[in-house]
């Protein structure tokens, strides 16, 4: 099984040149969306602690900003990755990448990087930034849990579109990746894609 989800990852992002985006104030970073086979392959998402300057308390990809020592966005997600759960960039295998995306309120330009592991890593995480490390099957993640933006959760309600896993709500910048994401999977077989939502305006059409 192994051996073939790198193929069909390998596969699914072999025909796409990801968008770059440019924002006048915005700042770089990057996030790791690491896969792992198993009986269901499977994301690793954390929840961020609530001591954190941005995006307090929300479900992420493992990541943050570019630094200028970082020879490149891929380099920036796995130390970034390393920093907070460590994962041990040696075990990561970049597969591909997702288009740019904005954070437009915290004015952030997200490089998204896939990354594959051959097995279930050990992961640690790092309790100055992450408050639970969240494992979650792919095959999990189907429109029966997936929610349009408005909807209410525990008395809160949400802005954007969102997967509510386990009780986690996983909305935001990284709802929108995991949209991306899934659609790009789904073009090459290994989950359903997503149905259609009204949360998002992005990107715009047209190159760039």
């Amino acid at each position: 099984m192994s051996i073939e989800l790198e193929r069909r990852l390998r596969s699914a992002f072999a025909d796409h040149a990801p968008r770059k985006v440019q924002l006048p104030e915005a700042r770089a970073a990057a996030v790791l969306i690491a896969i792992y086979p198993g009986p269901r392959p499977t994301l690793i998402f954390t929840v961020r602690t609530e001591t954190l300057p941005h995006h307090k308390g929300q479900i992420s990809f493992p990541g943050g900003s570019v630094d200028h020592g970082d020879a490149s966005v891929e380099a920036a997600a796995l130390r970034e990755a390393h920093e907070e759960i460590a994962l041990e960039p040696a075990d990561v295998t970049v597969v591909g990448r997702l288009d740019d995306t904005p954070t437009f309120v915290t004015s952030y330009v997200v490089s998204p990087v896939v990354g594959y592991l051959q097995h279930r890593p050990a992961l640690k995480p790092n309790p100055a930034e992450v408050a639970e490390i969240l494992e979650v099957p792919l095959e999990d993640l189907v429109d029966e849990i997936r929610r349009e933006p408005g909807f209410t959760e525990r008395g809160r309600t949400f802005p954007t579109e969102a997967w509510v896993w386990n009780g986690h709500v996983i909305w935001g910048v990284t709802a929108r990746l995991l949209r991306i994401l899934l659609e790009r999977l789904a073009a090459a077989g290994l989950t359903k894609a997503p149905g259609a939502t009204t949360s998002w305006d992005w990107p715009p059409p047209g190159p760039g």
